[in-house]
Protein backbone atom coordinates (compact mmCIF):
# COMPACT_ATOMS: atom_id res chain seq x y z
CA UNK A 1 0.00 0.00 0.00
CA UNK A 2 1.30 3.18 -1.60
CA UNK A 3 -0.25 6.51 0.27
CA UNK A 4 0.43 10.12 -0.12
CA UNK A 5 -0.76 13.17 1.39
CA UNK A 6 1.01 16.32 3.01
CA UNK A 7 -0.86 15.63 5.93
CA UNK A 8 0.79 12.26 6.95
CA UNK A 9 2.92 13.56 9.14
CA UNK A 10 0.99 16.33 10.61
CA UNK A 11 -1.03 16.28 14.18
CA UNK A 12 -4.62 16.66 12.46
CA UNK A 13 -5.29 20.32 14.28
CA UNK A 14 -2.49 21.67 12.02
CA UNK A 15 -3.87 20.27 8.74
CA UNK A 16 -4.91 23.02 6.31
CA UNK A 17 -7.21 21.95 4.01
CA UNK A 18 -4.69 20.30 1.26
CA UNK A 19 -3.44 18.19 4.28
CA UNK A 20 -6.90 16.46 4.34
CA UNK A 21 -6.31 15.14 0.74
CA UNK A 22 -4.68 11.82 0.25
CA UNK A 23 -3.74 9.02 -3.11
CA UNK A 24 -3.68 5.80 -2.06
CA UNK A 25 -2.68 2.84 -4.42
CA UNK A 26 -2.62 -0.76 -3.22
CA UNK A 27 -1.20 -4.07 -5.12
CA UNK A 28 -1.31 -7.64 -3.53
CA UNK A 29 0.58 -10.69 -5.02
CA UNK A 30 -1.20 -14.04 -4.17
CA UNK A 31 0.17 -17.57 -5.00
CA UNK A 32 -0.95 -21.04 -4.69
CA UNK A 33 -3.77 -23.20 -4.58
CA UNK A 34 -6.89 -21.26 -4.26
CA UNK A 35 -9.18 -24.29 -5.09
CA UNK A 36 -8.27 -26.56 -2.02
CA UNK A 37 -11.31 -26.51 -0.17
CA UNK A 38 -12.78 -28.05 -3.39
CA UNK A 39 -10.55 -30.57 -3.46
CA UNK A 40 -11.39 -32.38 0.09
CA UNK A 41 -14.87 -31.19 -0.15
CA UNK A 42 -15.70 -27.91 1.79
CA UNK A 43 -17.37 -25.29 0.19
CA UNK A 44 -15.05 -22.05 1.44
CA UNK A 45 -11.61 -21.78 1.29
CA UNK A 46 -9.80 -23.05 4.97
CA UNK A 47 -7.89 -19.06 4.81
CA UNK A 48 -9.16 -15.69 3.71
CA UNK A 49 -6.22 -15.17 1.18
CA UNK A 50 -7.34 -18.54 -1.40
CA UNK A 51 -7.80 -16.25 -4.57
CA UNK A 52 -6.70 -16.68 -7.89
CA UNK A 53 -2.79 -16.62 -8.25
CA UNK A 54 -1.01 -13.17 -9.62
CA UNK A 55 -0.87 -9.52 -9.24
CA UNK A 56 -3.96 -7.99 -8.33
CA UNK A 57 -4.54 -4.26 -8.32
CA UNK A 58 -6.39 -3.68 -5.19
CA UNK A 59 -6.94 -0.20 -4.84
CA UNK A 60 -6.32 3.33 -6.81
CA UNK A 61 -8.38 6.24 -5.34
CA UNK A 62 -8.29 9.49 -3.92
CA UNK A 63 -9.59 10.17 -0.45
CA UNK A 64 -10.75 13.20 1.65
CA UNK A 65 -10.04 12.64 5.07
CA UNK A 66 -11.92 14.02 8.09
CA UNK A 67 -9.18 14.60 10.19
CA UNK A 68 -11.00 16.54 13.33
CA UNK A 69 -14.13 17.52 11.05
CA UNK A 70 -17.30 15.47 10.59
CA UNK A 71 -17.31 14.42 6.59
CA UNK A 72 -14.82 11.74 4.39
CA UNK A 73 -15.05 11.11 1.15
CA UNK A 74 -13.20 8.84 -1.72
CA UNK A 75 -13.37 8.13 -5.16
CA UNK A 76 -11.46 5.72 -7.56
CA UNK A 77 -11.56 1.79 -7.90
CA UNK A 78 -11.57 0.18 -4.26
CA UNK A 79 -13.15 -2.50 -2.44
CA UNK A 80 -15.94 -2.95 -0.27
CA UNK A 81 -14.23 -3.40 2.43
CA UNK A 82 -12.56 -3.35 5.27
CA UNK A 83 -14.76 0.02 4.82
CA UNK A 84 -18.21 -1.87 4.95
CA UNK A 85 -19.10 -5.36 6.67
CA UNK A 86 -16.09 -5.84 7.94
CA UNK A 87 -15.15 -5.65 11.66
CA UNK A 88 -11.88 -5.83 13.29
CA UNK A 89 -12.88 -8.46 15.38
CA UNK A 90 -13.21 -10.95 12.47
CA UNK A 91 -9.32 -9.99 11.52
CA UNK A 92 -8.33 -12.83 14.57
CA UNK A 93 -9.77 -15.66 12.29
CA UNK A 94 -8.57 -17.16 9.26
CA UNK A 95 -11.18 -19.33 7.55
CA UNK A 96 -13.15 -17.43 4.86
CA UNK A 97 -16.18 -17.92 6.47
CA UNK A 98 -15.46 -15.89 9.59
CA UNK A 99 -12.59 -13.81 8.83
CA UNK A 100 -13.79 -10.54 7.14
CA UNK A 101 -17.58 -10.08 5.46
CA UNK A 102 -19.60 -12.18 7.27
CA UNK A 103 -19.53 -14.61 4.12
CA UNK A 104 -21.18 -12.41 1.65
CA UNK A 105 -22.27 -14.18 -1.25
CA UNK A 106 -23.87 -11.96 -3.82
CA UNK A 107 -22.67 -12.56 -7.61
CA UNK A 108 -20.92 -9.26 -8.37
CA UNK A 109 -19.68 -7.79 -4.64
CA UNK A 110 -16.48 -6.05 -5.00
CA UNK A 111 -14.89 -7.96 -1.79
CA UNK A 112 -11.25 -7.24 -1.70
CA UNK A 113 -8.84 -8.28 -3.66
CA UNK A 114 -12.01 -7.83 -6.47
CA UNK A 115 -12.33 -3.91 -6.79
CA UNK A 116 -14.79 -1.50 -8.88
CA UNK A 117 -15.39 1.89 -9.29
CA UNK A 118 -17.00 3.98 -6.63
CA UNK A 119 -17.24 6.94 -4.43
CA UNK A 120 -17.89 6.61 -0.68
CA UNK A 121 -19.19 9.41 2.21
CA UNK A 122 -18.49 8.29 5.27
CA UNK A 123 -19.87 11.33 8.02
CA UNK A 124 -19.08 11.36 12.22
CA UNK A 125 -21.77 13.33 13.50
CA UNK A 126 -20.72 15.47 16.05
CA UNK A 127 -17.10 15.07 14.91
CA UNK A 128 -16.11 12.97 17.72
CA UNK A 129 -18.05 10.25 16.63
CA UNK A 130 -20.46 10.03 19.67
CA UNK A 131 -23.85 9.46 17.95
CA UNK A 132 -21.64 7.18 15.99
CA UNK A 133 -20.43 6.75 11.92
CA UNK A 134 -22.16 6.58 8.85
CA UNK A 135 -20.94 5.08 5.52
CA UNK A 136 -22.97 5.35 2.35
CA UNK A 137 -20.88 3.94 -1.27
CA UNK A 138 -22.30 3.51 -4.82
CA UNK A 139 -20.45 1.17 -6.97
CA UNK A 140 -20.56 0.63 -10.58
CA UNK A 141 -19.50 -3.10 -10.82
CA UNK A 142 -19.49 -3.52 -15.14
CA UNK A 143 -15.16 -2.57 -14.63
CA UNK A 144 -14.79 -5.33 -11.98
CA UNK A 145 -13.84 -8.82 -14.20
CA UNK A 146 -11.57 -6.06 -16.31
CA UNK A 147 -10.02 -4.71 -13.06
CA UNK A 148 -9.33 -8.38 -11.93
CA UNK A 149 -7.54 -9.31 -14.89
CA UNK A 150 -5.51 -6.52 -15.44
CA UNK A 151 -2.21 -8.25 -15.01
CA UNK A 152 -2.95 -11.35 -16.06
CA UNK A 153 -4.83 -12.59 -13.44
CA UNK A 154 -7.91 -15.36 -14.75
CA UNK A 155 -10.51 -13.44 -12.24
CA UNK A 156 -12.11 -16.60 -11.98
CA UNK A 157 -15.81 -15.55 -11.93
CA UNK A 158 -18.88 -14.39 -14.57
CA UNK A 159 -18.61 -11.11 -15.77
CA UNK A 160 -21.30 -9.07 -14.00
CA UNK A 161 -23.25 -5.36 -15.02
CA UNK A 162 -25.35 -3.23 -12.96
CA UNK A 163 -24.62 -1.31 -9.64
CA UNK A 164 -24.69 -2.10 -5.94
CA UNK A 165 -25.19 0.73 -3.05
CA UNK A 166 -24.94 0.40 0.81
CA UNK A 167 -25.36 2.05 3.86
CA UNK A 168 -23.94 1.15 7.19
CA UNK A 169 -24.04 2.49 10.76
CA UNK A 170 -21.61 2.01 13.70
CA UNK A 171 -20.87 2.94 17.07
CA UNK A 172 -18.11 2.17 19.73
CA UNK A 173 -20.48 3.99 22.85
CA UNK A 174 -21.12 0.77 24.39
CA UNK A 175 -21.23 -1.58 27.54
CA UNK A 176 -17.28 -1.39 28.73
CA UNK A 177 -16.09 0.93 25.71
CA UNK A 178 -14.11 3.48 28.25
CA UNK A 179 -12.42 0.73 30.39
CA UNK A 180 -10.82 -0.89 27.32
CA UNK A 181 -9.23 2.70 26.19
CA UNK A 182 -6.45 2.58 28.73
CA UNK A 183 -3.97 -0.34 28.87
CA UNK A 184 -4.45 -3.39 30.70
CA UNK A 185 -2.48 -2.95 34.74
CA UNK A 186 -1.54 -6.48 35.27
CA UNK A 187 1.11 -7.04 38.43
CA UNK A 188 2.13 -3.57 38.57
CA UNK A 189 3.10 -3.69 34.45
CA UNK A 190 1.05 -1.90 31.81
CA UNK A 191 -0.03 -4.11 29.14
CA UNK A 192 -0.81 -2.79 25.55
CA UNK A 193 -4.60 -4.30 24.44
CA UNK A 194 -4.34 -6.81 21.25
CA UNK A 195 -8.08 -6.82 21.05
CA UNK A 196 -10.36 -4.44 19.65
CA UNK A 197 -13.09 -2.12 21.30
CA UNK A 198 -16.73 -2.86 21.83
CA UNK A 199 -18.87 -2.15 18.90
CA UNK A 200 -22.26 -2.09 17.26
CA UNK A 201 -22.35 -2.15 13.24
CA UNK A 202 -25.83 -2.74 11.12
CA UNK A 203 -26.29 -2.17 7.86
CA UNK A 204 -27.86 -3.48 4.36
CA UNK A 205 -27.18 -3.15 0.25
CA UNK A 206 -28.59 -3.34 -3.02
CA UNK A 207 -27.45 -4.94 -5.97
CA UNK A 208 -28.39 -4.62 -9.54
CA UNK A 209 -27.53 -7.04 -11.65
CA UNK A 210 -28.30 -6.14 -15.34
CA UNK A 211 -26.34 -9.78 -16.57
CA UNK A 212 -28.65 -11.78 -14.50
CA UNK A 213 -31.21 -9.74 -14.51
CA UNK A 214 -31.74 -9.58 -10.54
CA UNK A 215 -31.76 -7.66 -7.65
CA UNK A 216 -30.33 -8.45 -4.58
CA UNK A 217 -30.62 -7.16 -0.93
CA UNK A 218 -29.17 -8.66 2.47
CA UNK A 219 -29.23 -6.83 5.61
CA UNK A 220 -26.10 -7.36 8.39
CA UNK A 221 -24.98 -6.88 11.48
CA UNK A 222 -22.21 -7.51 14.32
CA UNK A 223 -21.82 -7.05 18.03
CA UNK A 224 -18.80 -7.17 19.84
CA UNK A 225 -18.51 -6.84 23.40
CA UNK A 226 -15.51 -6.49 26.36
CA UNK A 227 -17.70 -8.82 28.96
CA UNK A 228 -15.69 -9.21 32.04
CA UNK A 229 -14.84 -12.50 32.31
CA UNK A 230 -12.30 -14.27 34.66
CA UNK A 231 -10.47 -15.96 32.39
CA UNK A 232 -7.32 -14.59 30.66
CA UNK A 233 -6.35 -10.48 31.13
CA UNK A 234 -8.89 -8.87 28.42
CA UNK A 235 -11.63 -10.53 26.54
CA UNK A 236 -14.36 -9.94 23.98
CA UNK A 237 -17.75 -12.45 22.66
CA UNK A 238 -19.16 -11.74 19.59
CA UNK A 239 -22.36 -12.07 17.07
CA UNK A 240 -22.85 -11.70 13.66
CA UNK A 241 -25.53 -12.19 10.79
CA UNK A 242 -25.90 -11.58 7.60
CA UNK A 243 -29.76 -12.34 5.86
CA UNK A 244 -30.71 -11.97 2.60
CA UNK A 245 -34.14 -10.35 1.82
CA UNK A 246 -34.40 -13.35 -0.78
CA UNK A 247 -33.35 -16.61 -1.18
CA UNK A 248 -34.48 -17.02 -4.81
CA UNK A 249 -31.26 -15.19 -6.11
CA UNK A 250 -28.49 -15.27 -2.98
CA UNK A 251 -27.03 -18.81 -2.78
CA UNK A 252 -26.31 -18.06 0.82
CA UNK A 253 -29.18 -15.77 2.71
CA UNK A 254 -28.47 -16.58 6.01
CA UNK A 255 -24.90 -16.50 7.79
CA UNK A 256 -24.60 -17.02 11.59
CA UNK A 257 -21.51 -16.55 13.40
CA UNK A 258 -20.03 -15.56 17.04
CA UNK A 259 -17.00 -16.45 18.53
CA UNK A 260 -14.93 -15.65 21.85
CA UNK A 261 -11.46 -13.89 21.82
CA UNK A 262 -9.15 -13.73 25.09
CA UNK A 263 -5.66 -12.21 25.85
CA UNK A 264 -3.20 -13.42 28.01
CA UNK A 265 -5.01 -16.90 28.71
CA UNK A 266 -1.43 -17.73 29.49
CA UNK A 267 -0.01 -15.77 32.66
CA UNK A 268 3.52 -15.96 31.13
CA UNK A 269 2.17 -14.83 27.78
CA UNK A 270 0.31 -11.23 28.55
CA UNK A 271 0.22 -10.01 24.79
CA UNK A 272 -0.79 -13.74 23.10
CA UNK A 273 -4.34 -13.74 21.46
CA UNK A 274 -6.64 -17.19 22.22
CA UNK A 275 -9.63 -17.10 19.17
CA UNK A 276 -12.69 -19.21 18.66
CA UNK A 277 -15.19 -19.21 16.54
CA UNK A 278 -17.94 -20.62 14.72
CA UNK A 279 -20.05 -19.96 11.62
CA UNK A 280 -23.14 -21.49 9.92
CA UNK A 281 -23.62 -21.19 5.78
CA UNK A 282 -27.27 -21.75 4.86
CA UNK A 283 -27.71 -22.44 0.88
CA UNK A 284 -30.74 -21.25 -0.61
CA UNK A 285 -32.83 -24.57 -1.05
CA UNK A 286 -33.68 -22.52 -3.98
CA UNK A 287 -30.94 -22.64 -6.04
CA UNK A 288 -29.19 -25.55 -4.22
CA UNK A 289 -31.93 -27.71 -3.28
CA UNK A 290 -30.60 -30.72 -1.00
CA UNK A 291 -28.13 -28.73 0.58
CA UNK A 292 -28.32 -27.67 3.92
CA UNK A 293 -25.79 -25.74 5.97
CA UNK A 294 -21.63 -25.87 5.98
CA UNK A 295 -20.65 -24.87 9.49
CA UNK A 296 -17.00 -24.77 10.63
CA UNK A 297 -15.83 -23.98 14.31
CA UNK A 298 -12.31 -22.41 14.70
CA UNK A 299 -9.48 -22.53 17.45
CA UNK A 300 -6.67 -20.71 16.85
CA UNK A 301 -3.74 -18.91 18.87
CA UNK A 302 -1.77 -16.06 18.15
CA UNK A 303 2.09 -16.19 19.48
CA UNK A 304 3.32 -12.88 19.36
CA UNK A 305 7.46 -13.42 18.73
CA UNK A 306 7.88 -10.14 18.77
CA UNK A 307 6.48 -6.75 17.64
CA UNK A 308 6.87 -7.52 14.01
CA UNK A 309 6.56 -11.21 13.74
CA UNK A 310 3.74 -13.59 15.07
CA UNK A 311 2.53 -17.08 14.64
CA UNK A 312 -0.82 -18.34 14.60
CA UNK A 313 -1.34 -22.50 14.53
CA UNK A 314 -5.18 -22.81 13.80
CA UNK A 315 -7.17 -26.19 13.91
CA UNK A 316 -10.97 -26.10 11.98
CA UNK A 317 -13.79 -28.54 11.97
CA UNK A 318 -15.92 -28.74 9.15
CA UNK A 319 -19.63 -29.82 9.45
CA UNK A 320 -21.79 -31.17 7.22
CA UNK A 321 -19.06 -29.77 4.30
CA UNK A 322 -21.14 -28.11 1.18
CA UNK A 323 -24.13 -28.61 2.86
CA UNK A 324 -24.13 -32.70 2.63
CA UNK A 325 -24.01 -35.46 4.61
CA UNK A 326 -19.97 -36.40 4.06
CA UNK A 327 -17.59 -36.96 7.11
CA UNK A 328 -16.73 -33.75 8.98
CA UNK A 329 -13.68 -32.22 8.00
CA UNK A 330 -10.59 -31.35 10.50
CA UNK A 331 -7.82 -29.09 9.09
CA UNK A 332 -4.63 -28.00 10.95
CA UNK A 333 -2.48 -24.81 9.86
CA UNK A 334 -0.04 -22.30 10.89
CA UNK A 335 -0.46 -18.81 9.59
CA UNK A 336 2.43 -16.71 9.80
CA UNK A 337 2.19 -12.67 10.43
CA UNK A 338 5.18 -10.43 9.41
CA UNK A 339 4.67 -6.54 10.33
CA UNK A 340 7.49 -3.99 9.40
Amino acid sequence: MITFSSGLSKPTEQWREGDHWQTNLQLMLFSGDPQLNAAIGAAYPLQSTAHPSGLWLTEASLERRAGRGELAVKAGVFSLNPGFVSTPVLDQYVHSALNDTLNFSMEGLPINPYIAPGVELHWKPGGAGRYGEWRYAAFWIDAEQDLASLFGVNPDQGRSRGQLQILQWSTTKLPGAKAVDVPIQHKGQSIDRQLPPPQLQLGGGYLDNRTSGNTDSALYGTLTLAPPLPLGLDNRLWLGVNSAVSDETNPVPLFLGGGWLSQGVLPSRPLDVLALGVGSSRFSPTLSPGQGSETVLELNYSWLVNSNLSLQPVLQLILNPSGSNAEPILAAGLQLQLQF
